[in-house]
Formats: structure tokens, sequence, C-alpha cells
């Protein structure tokens, strides 16, 4: 048994299967990756929180036209998610290499975090997905805006 704290008695209170969010250590798992196609609609309420759509289905063309010119060289837009282990997305960032005199930048001119039990989990993955991305593009990381 587990005291109930929010019992004012202080009384004991039967729990099986339960366990307090008090002194949890989080073990989540986040995948973060290029946003794939059937990721699109999900991915909406995070573009809506960080202003970059308003409309679904400007944000759906927007993303198909980014997602789709991962095959073109010219090309050098992203949108990255993060997804928990159940794949609900917890983060999304655009990101575009930019050549400048110090040589190529990996920039991110968006990035949206939404989540309230482990918001530093989250963005620690998707630092660290970044950091590779820069790494793969061969870049340098500048993290310009966080929502």
């Amino acid at each position: 048994m587990i005291k109930d704290k929010r019992a004012s008695d202080g009384s004991r209170v039967e729990t099986k299967g339960v366990m307090p969010l008090e002194g949890m250590i989080m073990d989540l798992a986040y995948q973060v990756a290029d946003m794939t196609i059937p990721e699109i609609d999900r991915a909406f309420p995070l573009a809506t929180a960080g202003r970059i759509a308003t409309d679904l289905s400007q944000w759906r063309q927007f993303c198909e036209t980014i997602i789709k010119g991962h095959d073109q060289p010219d090309r050098n837009e992203r949108l990255i998610v993060c997804a928990n282990g159940r794949g609900n997305l917890k983060a999304l960032c655009m990101t575009r290499v930019m050549q400048t005199e110090e040589g190529p930048v990996l920039d991110v001119p968006v990035q949206v975090i939404a989540t309230v039990v482990d918001e530093e989990g989250v963005r620690r993955a998707m630092h660290d997905g970044l950091v590779a991305l820069a790494y793969k593009t061969g870049s340098v990381l500048r993290e310009t805006a966080a929502a």
C-alpha cells in the first residue's frame, strides 16, 4: 500500500498497478527523424502551436513539397519530428543548410517542443538528432529560434 498524500487524514489507500508520479524517473525513448507523409496531419497541432501554419491544406502542401525535395540535390530544407515510444509527436522543427562565409550551417529557424511530462528529455533528443544531421550534412548546428 502507498500512502495517499491527498488524504487529509493521512489514511492509506490500495493502489494496485498504479505508480505515483512523485519520484518517478522518466525512462522514455524518443525517435528523431525526418517527417514522413503519414505524420503530416499528426504534426499539424505542433505547426499551429509554433505559428508555422494555420490552414491544414496549406500545411499538407508545404510538408509534401519539403519531403519530396529530399531527393533533389538543390533542396536543403527538412522537417524533423521527435516521437515518443508510443509514436506520439512531441517536437517539430524545420531545418535548412545555409552556405555562409564560415562554411555550411544547419540553421533551425523553427522548433516547437510540446510536452508537459519530459520537456528536457524531448529537447535533448531533438538536439542530439540535429547534431547528427549537422554531421551528416557536413555543417555546423545553429539553433536560431525555439518555441
